[in-house]
């Protein structure tokens, strides 16, 4: 008996942990093209969120949010950076051709009950080229919905929130027609 009540309690204060971390590193996987090769233009990322964290938590009527662990705006930027290299792009801070992209959402919301706990994932990553010619914006997005027993497991949600990041990021760099109107 005495064991099944030691047992009850470590279970119980193992489930009112708060995570500490939240670690957001997705990665690119454009398909190699020619497409930008001999462009110019500079790069930068920025964070354009209305809310700054990226994973809330709500139980019990409180909530606490955690920003990301590590710089998740240099890690898209050099991810970002890699990639539009890789497919002949020429990176140049000094360039008048621009292309900013911004993250306009990404969070997982989580919201934990005793028995249950439901995840929604957002993305939203917008586009801007600005040349010459002209001005082209374009966003790309995507959400996700996940439902588990008992607590959420962060390395669970951290997955599930940068897999979503990598394919809201893989559209917008496998799209052409921002590519097309930076060449033109």
């Amino acid at each position: 008996m005495r064991y099944l009540l030691v047992l009850a309690l470590l279970l119980v204060s193992s489930c009112s942990n708060n995570p500490t971390r939240f670690i957001l590193a997705p990665q690119a996987f454009a398909a190699p093209s020619q497409l930008l090769s001999q462009s110019q233009f500079s790069l930068i990322v920025l964070d354009n969120r209305a809310m700054p964290y990226t994973l809330r938590v709500m139980k019990d009527g409180k909530s606490y949010q955690l920003k990301t662990s590590n710089n998740l705006v240099a890690h898209l930027q050099n991810t970002v950076a890699q990639t539009l290299t890789q497919q002949g792009a020429a990176l140049d801070s000094n360039s008048t051709n621009q292309v900013k992209i911004q993250i306009a959402q990404l969070q997982a919301l989580v919201q934990q009950n005793t028995l249950d706990h439901t995840v929604t994932n957002q993305v939203a990553l917008t586009v801007n080229v600005k040349t010459a010619a002209g001005e082209f914006n374009k966003t790309y997005s995507g959400d996700g919905n996940t439902t588990g027993p008992f607590k959420m497991d962060v390395a669970v949600v951290e997955r599930d929130l940068r897999e979503l990041t990598e394919k809201v990021l893989n559209q917008l760099l496998q799209d052409n027609s921002w590519q097309e109107f930076l060449r033109s």
